[in-house]
């Protein structure tokens, strides 16, 4: 009997101690440390502290800091006997704090929690992010079941920072989730983001990653995604004002982090890129293609019918290929900010082997004609009614530089660039070239004016500051050396027939010699200057040496003037030429002669002498229908003079004879 006192007040002794331990507050004071060892040693991911600690038969109150911001408050009944509970608790961050961004009072929550430890109910709404948060799910045996989340306009910019981002982006975004099992190996559910009336930083993003956006730039997006066993299945849109992206077919592998989307790229207006791509743009571009992400394998292709035809491409790390196939020329040229100057076809294709280093070959054939009122408007140049272009380029790209064999075979002439260098940055150009013109008349349109003949050059042409071409070629049986900077051109001209030039200039062939000449003209002022030394020159048959040799018996086209010499100065309107020839026995000048351009009028006074004969002629009319009126007065007064002379020679001999002769000639 004593024996069973004794075990009696044990027990009880020992009952008392344990209650005094796990339900006064002195034992709960006691009992704080060991707790928090035990949540240090079996929590990972986050660091957790109780700061206070209440449990009684009937009731537990806890009070814990996570992570030194989050405080986590919980309270209510409990059933030691049962393990069940009813809590009650609470969930605040006062403030987060990041070099971009401080969030003030960005969660603050309450929700319950009952059931047992091994299956749970948690329920929580409150404030988190400025919107409102749902969240509801089962906790059976520490895995998360039947899960549905609710965030309601929450701030942008405050997730991106949560995210360990900068606030790129302002706006509101929602977010529903809908998961039955939690399970990083076989995940299950569905989730839809909506992100409306949002704005990107167009200045941090331009600080960060230098991109260039024309202002802060709204978006909005609708995207959907759903698990099934180890992928993700996603689709939706992100729209913006510059462009729209609509993902299709999206799939994600979680155990080979592999991603495959199908996407639809639609750029209304591509003239908004201005800023971003650093170049003129213009028109509507549409694309499809699909987009393969694994690992840093990176495999993305597009094909686009905006521009015509079929245009494609395919980037696969760091090397690209793209095709143009039967393009439109004038959707190229709107697209890349051009007027459309061009219409016809253009093909061609680009392999990149190394985009990063731009080493790659190209291959461009286009083939159309010139849209002649546009490069009117555009260039103020005349091609005429029908310009006809055929080109092609193909080469090589290097670095900074493109290396290119070019061929343009038009209506007017043909032109070949066999070894173009392009430096890409700053701009520069060098080639030799070669230009054949089968036929000048052809040019009449672009020159006003109707030339005859053919005209073949070679030489050397060079764009960096200034545009700078040098060439040569073998014309008029002689030879043409030539340097035009940009407006500016000079020339030498060495041995050339004169006769051939002005049967290619489209004037009468009055003339023929061997011309040394120097010429200097400006295209953009029309003004300029041509000095000529003429040896061996002939005055061809004309107007003027056939009234010559009707009225005076004087044959010109019989004289040769190796001493002979044109001067012209050139403006807009007209030609102001000196010509002199001159030989032992007669010379011929014409001072400040005049022939207008737009009309071909000509005015030019002629004074001859042959021999001891002075003759005067004045031009007049046009280049094809001159006007050639003889001044006889000099000549009548010189034969008059010698048939008097000879009379009071014969009359008066020595008998005042001159006397009377200087008295006559008085009259006349």
């Amino acid at each position: 009997m004593n024996k069973m006192v004794i075990f009696i007040l044990l027990v009880a002794s020992l009952l008392g101690g344990i209650f005094f331990v796990a339900f006064t507050p002195g034992g709960n004071t006691l009992f704080l440390p060991y707790l928090n060892s035990y949540l240090k040693e079996n929590i990972k991911g986050a660091r957790v502290e109780l700061l206070k600690f209440s449990l009684t038969p009937g009731s537990l109150s806890a009070v814990a800091k996570v992570n030194d911001a989050v405080d986590l408050a919980a309270q209510g009944p409990v059933d030691l006997w049962d393990q069940s509970f009813d809590l009650s608790y609470t969930l605040e961050v006062q403030k987060i704090e990041s070099k971009a961004l401080r969030i003030d009072k960005a969660l603050h929550i309450r929700g319950k929690a009952t059931g047992r430890m091994e299956d749970m109910h948690i329920t929580g709404s409150g404030e988190a992010f400025e919107s409102d948060i749902r969240y509801d799910l089962n906790l059976r045996e520490n895995r998360p079941q039947n899960i549905s989340l609710s965030l309601k306009d929450a701030s942008i910019a405050q997730m991106l920072v949560i995210a360990g981002e900068k606030p790129y982006a302002k706006g509101r975004m929602s977010i529903d989730v809908n998961m039955p099992t939690l399970d990083p190996e076989h995940p299950q559910g569905e989730a839809r983001l909506q992100i409306r009336d949002a704005l990107v930083d167009a200045a941090l993003l331009r600080q960060e990653h230098n991109i260039s956006l024309p202002s802060d730039t709204a978006f909005g997006a609708d995207m959907t995604a759903r698990a099934e066993g180890e992928t993700l299945l996603a689709e939706g849109d992100i729209t913006t004002p510059l462009a729209t992206l609509a993902l299709s077919e999206t799939r994600y592998h979680l155990k080979s982090q592999k991603l495959n989307t199908a996407y639809r790229l639609d750029l209304p207006d591509m003239a908004k890129l201005k800023n971003i791509v650093q170049a003129p743009l213009a028109g509507r571009l549409a694309m499809a293609g699909n987009v393969v992400l694994e690992g840093e394998r990176v495999d993305v292709t597009g094909i686009t019918h905006s521009l015509g035809g079929e245009g494609s491409f395919r980037y696969r790390n760091n090397t690209l290929s793209a095709s143009l196939k039967e393009a439109e020329v004038v959707k190229v040229l709107a697209m890349i900010g051009e007027p459309r100057y061009l219409s016809g076809k253009l093909s061609g294709t680009v392999e990149f082997e190394n985009v990063e280093k731009l080493a790659g070959t190209f291959d461009l054939k286009s083939k159309g004609e010139a849209q002649s009122a546009v490069v009117k408007k555009v260039l103020d140049l005349n091609l005429g009614k029908q310009f006809d272009y055929d080109m092609s380029a193909s080469g090589k790209i290097s670095g900074q530089k493109v290396y290119a064999e070019t061929n343009l075979d038009t209506t007017m002439g043909k032109l070949s660039m066999p070894d173009m260098v392009y430096v890409i940055d700053p701009g520069s150009l060098h080639s030799s070239y070669h230009l054949y013109i089968p036929d000048l008349r052809k040019l009449q349109p672009l020159t006003g004016k109707q030339y005859r003949g053919d005209m073949d050059f070679r030489g050397e042409l060079t764009k960096e500051k200034d545009l700078i071409i040098t060439g040569e070629g073998k014309e008029f049986d002689g030879s043409v050396e030539y340097r035009l900077v940009n407006e500016k051109i000079t020339a030498d001209v060495h041995g050339a027939t004169v006769s051939k030039v002005m049967y290619m200039l489209g004037y009468p062939q009055v003339l023929e010699a061997l011309s040394e000449a120097k010429v200097d003209y400006n295209f953009a002022t029309q003004r300029g200057r041509v000095d000529a030394k003429l040896d061996s020159a002939r005055i061809l048959p004309n107007q003027l040496t056939m009234l010559l040799k009707q009225f005076a018996q004087i044959d010109l086209t019989r004289e040769r003037y190796n001493q002979a010499t044109f001067v012209s100065t050139m403006d807009p309107t007209r030609f102001n030429f000196d010509f002199i020839a001159q030989n032992p026995v007669s010379h011929i000048k014409i001072m400040d002669g005049i022939l207008e351009k737009g009309s071909e009028r000509i005015t030019a006074s002629v004074d001859m002498r042959y021999k001891d004969k002075d003759l005067k002629a004045k031009i007049t009319g046009t280049l094809k229908r001159p006007k050639v009126m003889l001044d006889t007065s000099s000549f009548i007064k010189s034969k008059l003079d010698n048939k008097v002379d000879t009379v009071i020679d014969e009359k008066l001999k020595d008998k005042g004879g001159e006397k009377v002769k200087e008295l006559l000639k008085g009259f006349f």
